[in-house]
């Protein structure tokens, strides 16, 4: 089985410089953190290998979307930057780790001081609860006027690489049980390789 897992190995590192590429191209680069977490695990099995895309939470809404109707803020006064700034950021008062995140985000993105980072979080929460996320407006830092589907995008680009690599397994193994059954039956018989 080890033709599987070296087959399966090398199909996640194109897979993941793939994703790599794409993240970076729909423009999630801030940080650079999501780029980096994306790996793969191989996991063997008794028929062959499985491979495990692996990256951080935040990367799944990231790569689909998150409808407006789903957005964890509200457009009332629990919501306000009012209420938020006198909770004094203690999530026990119902402060949102979302409207922590827009502020870092903001403070990230655009180099302003944490208050007016925390306006501009507001700001993004109520077009994410219009919207939904990513905005319209977000598309300005893709170079491919794409900002979701990275995952699928790249490993679309590398169905041919995969499936090249997936039919050298499927010789190799094929020829590897025909020689076996010849050399098992018919011990008198020379198989060169």
């Amino acid at each position: 089985m080890d033709i599987f897992k070296k087959a399966a190995d090398k199909i996640g590192e194109i897979a993941v410089e793939a994703v790599k590429i794409e993240l970076a191209a729909q423009g999630h680069k801030l940080t650079g953190a999501l780029i980096d977490s994306v790996t793969y695990q191989v996991k063997e099995t008794d028929k062959g290998a499985i491979i495990e895309g692996v990256l951080l939470d935040y990367g799944i809404p990231v790569n689909t979307g998150v409808p407006a109707s789903n957005m964890p803020f509200t457009l009332n006064n629990k919501g306000s930057l009012k209420a938020f700034k006198k909770s004094n950021f203690r999530r026990s008062t119902g402060v949102s780790k979302y409207i922590a995140g827009l502020q870092l985000f903001a403070i990230l993105r655009f180099r302003v001081p944490k208050k007016e980072a925390l306006s501009i979080a507001f700001a993004i929460a109520t077009k994410h609860k219009k919207e939904g996320m990513p905005t319209k407006g977000s598309k300005r830092f893709s170079s491919t006027g794409k900002r979701t589907g990275a995952i699928q995008e790249a490993l679309s680009k590398i169905d041919a690489k995969i499936q090249e690599i997936i039919n050298e397994v499927i010789v190799v193994y094929t020829n590897k049980i025909v020689v076996e059954a010849f050399t098992s039956n018919l011990p008198n018989v020379k198989v060169n390789r």
